[in-house]
């Protein structure tokens, strides 16, 4: 049976060598995760998701064509 991979700095390794931890931080402007795969003690991936809470401002500018 194939055993799941994930990619790392490493190459790819098998998800169950790694030890996966997870943070959560709550900020007033965002809210961050934070995911991080280490192998034998030494960080191999570390990912960082970021949702802004306030958004961002855009504006459409018209154009013509002559």
């Amino acid at each position: 049976m194939d055993e799941p991979l994930i990619y790392t700095s490493k190459g790819n390794l098998p998800i169950a060598s790694l030890d996966y931890s997870h943070a959560w931080d709550d900020r007033p402007d965002a809210v961050v995760f934070s995911e991080t795969y280490k192998l034998d003690g030494e960080v191999v991936k570390h990912a960082v998701h970021v949702l802004s809470k306030a958004g961002v401002a855009a504006e459409a500018t018209a154009s013509s064509l002559a």
